[in-house]
């Protein structure tokens, strides 16, 4: 795994594992495998070309820093990933190389891909955010009769307890918490303009 100095300062590693390169890439393979055996079923292409891509879609087995290097190029990442995989499907199937990325865009494997990263994202930001809920449960009730300093527009105020403070601080992770499933859920689309 790559160091990550400064990426690390706005994530947990769970959640920078879930974006990492190698990730990104397989989500973007990913779309392919799911867009080849949709057209499979659906007989615009082949069976046999849908096997051939979803064999050569394995984000290992890609160079990460060519597709990099390519994305600064095309201004996406989906125009070199897309490259990549129809070589190495061709490599196997000639013919089945033909039928990869079939009708898609290049916004739609890159938006599709974030999408399904936000998906796996979810379980990690609510396990974190229940997490916190706990511990400010814990503190409330442990604080409920510790008396503090209010404050109003950061002047000292009438007091009230620590308790009644991280109460609130409480209502507010859990309000925000359900935003974020609200908005995980709402964005759970898949992108096919098509070409």
């Amino acid at each position: 795994m790559s160091i990550r100095l400064i990426e690390s300062l706005g994530a947990t590693e769970p959640l920078a594992e879930v974006f990492s390169d190698l990730s990104v890439l397989q989500a973007m393979l990913d779309f392919e495998v799911a867009l080849a055996r949709a057209e499979a079923q659906l007989r615009i292409i082949p069976q046999s070309a849908a096997r051939a891509i979803a064999r050569a879609a394995r984000a290992e087995g890609y160079d990460g820093a060519a597709l990099a290097r390519g994305t600064l190029r095309a201004g996406t990442p989906g125009i070199p990933l897309v490259n990549a995989l129809r070589k190495k499907v061709q490599q196997e199937d000639a013919f089945a190389a033909d039928y990869v990325h079939w009708g898609a865009t290049s916004q739609d494997v890159a938006d599709t891909a974030l999408v399904l990263l936000l998906r796996k994202s979810a379980a990690i930001f609510n396990a974190e955010l229940a997490r916190m809920e706990k511990a400010l449960r814990v503190l409330s009730a442990k604080h409920k009769n510790t008396v503090m300093l209010g404050r109003t527009l950061l002047q000292p105020a009438p007091p009230v307890t620590l308790g009644l403070k991280t109460a609130g601080w409480l209502a507010s992770v859990r309000r925000g918490r359900a935003r974020l499933n609200r908005a995980i859920s709402e964005a759970q689309v898949l992108q096919f303009g098509g070409a």
